[in-house]
């Protein structure tokens, strides 16, 4: 191994080292949703630290939304419950620093779904499939009222309870992290093209909903390969729809 051409290995701080034994405590149960952290002068003790710090553990752990600080006369540190939110803000930061486009997120989602529609008619196809189809019911009956803010909502919770279904974690997680750019996405894309009372627009929104039904009966019955080529061309073919004029959007643009 050549020493000299290796990377530095860089020493995590004093306070990570702390933010992390909290935080692992706050995500296994230790520490409770609703619970104060105990006191500083205990923390202090606990951990064998200086004030200063234990202090930037704690406002590590702040920017991470995992404890709630209380400034003022009943000063203190409140533990926080993790939630799916926590993972959008924090997608949502990372993909608009680094400049992402709404064309970037749906071709990730192009690339991944398939796979979930695989892995959920593999190992999970009851659940999966049972969910699926009640979500279906959901979109049917708002197309039949012409619901169509309530149709787009239900759309996105489609795709969220695909990956959601897999069984597979990682998959779920991506489903919560991209949830609110998801959600704003369809949200400018029906700005700017309202939906009109049309036969011809309504029976295009149906023939996608034909789409995810046929989905929900493929991963029912366990027909992992043929649920993963719908789905791709599903993926494919509406992305001409959802992409068009958008495609380059930052997501910091929708974001704001």
């Amino acid at each position: 191994m050549n020493l000299a051409a290796s990377q530095t290995v860089r020493i995590p701080k004093t306070a990570e080292l702390v933010a992390g034994r909290i935080r692992k405590a706050i995500i296994t149960g230790e520490l409770q949703a609703g619970d104060n952290l105990p006191p500083e002068a205990q923390l202090i003790t606990k951990f064998e630290v200086s004030r200063p710090t234990l202090r930037e553990a704690i406002r590590i752990l702040e920017s991470e939304n995992l404890i709630l600080i209380s400034r003022g006369a009943r000063r203190g540190a409140t533990i926080l419950q993790p939630t799916a939110d926590m993972i959008s803000r924090s997608a949502g930061v990372a993909l608009q620093a680094h400049g992402a486009t709404i064309g970037d997120v749906y071709q990730a989602r192009t690339l991944l779904e398939p796979q979930a529609a695989r892995l959920a008619a593999e190992i999970n196809p009851v659940e999966a499939g049972k969910a699926l189809h009640a979500q279906v019911a959901v979109e049917l009956a708002l197309a039949d009222k012409r619901d169509a803010a309530g149709l787009q909502h239900a759309t996105g919770r489609f795709h969220r309870i695909l990956l959601e279904k897999s069984g597979n974690i990682t998959l779920a997680m991506f489903a919560y992290a991209l949830d609110d750019i998801v959600s704003r996405h369809q949200e400018m894309v029906y700005r700017r093209r309202p939906v009109d009372d049309s036969e011809p627009r309504w029976a295009q929104m149906r023939y996608g909903i034909k789409s995810h039904e046929r989905l929900a009966g493929l991963i029912s019955r366990g027909e992992a390969a043929a649920a993963e080529q719908h789905w791709s061309r599903h993926m494919v073919n509406a992305g001409k729809f959802w992409l068009d004029e958008v495609a380059q959007t930052a997501v910091i643009d929708i974001l704001e």
